[in-house]
């Protein structure tokens, strides 16, 4: 018995948890869960679609503590991101009338996963004088840390912070394209056009306004930048508005301007000035801003009087017509991409081929070793080292196109093909390599600049290649 006693005795107690530590284990495993269940259900599942047609309703509806509530808050307190214009246009109560229809599909903007850009927005705006007409620009992002929600980043009037108008009825703006001389600022528009057909820097600088000058600091280089290029400028059909929310505001659009080099055409532009009266005590009319706008219609001009194949894809390579959903313009923006891209690669112009990639492109290879496919990922880094090589091995190479086919809206373009390229050594007169396959070039509008560029290329052998061996 003494030794059971003992035996009891030295065993030690169960272990026993303290009650409040029990209890607080819950609350916080109730806690978590609860946060795991606002961050799974209460998220926002709205397509950026959906928050469209909500800012349509906003607009229309004419409630801007509505509109207000659509903004990511500190965008909104910045005076670039277009918030002013249109909320003064819902506190005088004049009806807004959004059409969605013509507008680019939304779409991702390069190194930011959570925001997108719908461009070309029409809206009517019923004001004192009559409709008037602007499209917007609109970037939505989803912000929020435990629900999200798509919110306005910024709701831009096209041509920077003002409201670009066209009355929609147009033949009651006949008389000012007429008689052009009516406007009080067809003065300065005359020598805006002789100073860049002069070729006159500075006088084009002179017609600024400094401060416009450092707040559209893009727009001015680009256009300082081109005046060392032939204008050709043609102003019969320049339309000359002014500014209803702004007495001392006008636009000036439809100004058409051909680029030259030795005779030669480079491109047609679209220009698009606003002048404002600006001054303390002499006051005079400057420019605040000058829009360039290419024109795609250029192309079919350039094709006339260019060898086929000089610098775009023709309608023949491509198999004679216009294949695929995307809009003329884009066709035909598309068409001039991808002539400039096969010319440089021909060339073996690796400076002008690699322009055409953006800073983001990804690029997907196939290399063939022992007649097995292995894809290669490159960057645009990645991938000028790898032309820079492919040059160094051909004395000659051709790239042919055919089957083309475009897909996409104003703004992006989905471009597909059949390549077939071939390599010839500079020492001999007979191919090295040639493969033969389907080639998907992503092109879309760079935000940073406005211009056409490659984000993404893919490349798949349609064909069992080489029909030589790759050196």
């Amino acid at each position: 018995m003494n030794d059971a006693q003992n035996w009891q005795k030295d065993t030690p107690n169960k272990l026993t948890i303290p009650r409040n530590l029990i209890w607080g284990g819950a609350i916080a495993a109730i806690v978590i869960a609860f946060v795991v269940f606002l961050l799974i259900f209460m998220s926002s599942s709205e397509t950026p679609t959906a928050f469209l047609a909500k800012w349509k309703n906003t607009l229309e509806s004419g409630d801007i503590k509505k509109y207000d509530a659509l903004w990511i808050k500190s965008e909104r307190l910045r005076s670039d991101r277009g918030y002013p214009n249109t909320a003064k246009l819902l506190r005088d109560n004049i009806r807004l009338e959004v059409n969605l229809e013509g507008g680019s599909q939304p779409y991702q903007i390069p190194r930011y996963p959570n925001r997108y850009r719908i461009e070309a927005i029409l809206v009517t705006a019923h004001l004192p004088d009559g409709p008037q007409q602007q499209l917007r620009n609109l970037v939505i992002e989803k912000k929020g840390l435990v629900q999200q929600r798509w919110k306005i980043a910024q709701d831009d009037i096209v041509g920077e912070d003002y409201i670009a108008t066209v009355p929609t009825d147009i033949t009651s703006q006949q008389p000012d394209r007429v008689n052009q001389s009516n406007s009080p600022v067809a003065p300065l528009v005359l020598a805006w056009k002789s100073a860049l057909e002069r070729q006159d820097s500075t006088a084009y600088t002179d017609l600024w306004d400094k401060s416009a000058r450092k707040k559209r600091t893009s727009s001015f280089r680009r256009a300082l930048g081109l005046i060392s290029q032939a204008h050709v400028i043609d102003l019969q059909d320049a339309i000359y508005s002014r500014v209803p929310t702004h007495r001392n505001r006008h636009i000036v659009d439809g100004i058409r301007v051909t680029l030259q080099s030795n005779g030669d055409i480079i491109e047609t532009q679209n220009r698009t000035l606003t002048i404002e009266k600006k001054g303390f005590f002499r006051r005079k009319w400057q420019l605040i801003n000058d829009q360039v706008s290419e024109i795609s219609g250029a192309i079919v001009l350039e094709q006339t009087q260019q060898p086929v194949g000089a610098n775009t894809v023709s309608g023949d390579e491509s198999g004679g017509t216009f294949d695929g959903n995307a809009p003329l313009d884009t066709q035909l923006k598309a068409r001039q991409i991808l002539g400039k891209w096969q010319a440089a690669w021909e060339g073996k112009d690796l400076n002008t081929y690699m322009s055409i990639y953006s800073d983001e492109a990804l690029i997907t290879r196939v290399t063939v070793r022992g007649g097995v496919e292995k894809p290669v990922y490159l960057n645009k880094k990645q991938l000028r080292a790898s032309m820079k090589r492919l040059n160094s091995l051909y004395g000659d190479i051709q790239v042919d196109i055919s089957n083309l086919q475009v897909n996409g809206d104003r703004a992006v373009a989905d471009v597909t093909f059949l390549q077939k390229f071939t390599g010839t050594p500079a020492s001999g007169t007979r191919p090295a390599y040639s493969d033969y396959g389907t080639k998907r070039l992503n092109m879309m509008i760079d935000p940073t600049d406005g211009h056409w560029r490659i984000y993404a290329e893919t490349w798949s052998r349609y064909e069992d290649v080489p029909e030589y061996p790759k050196m």
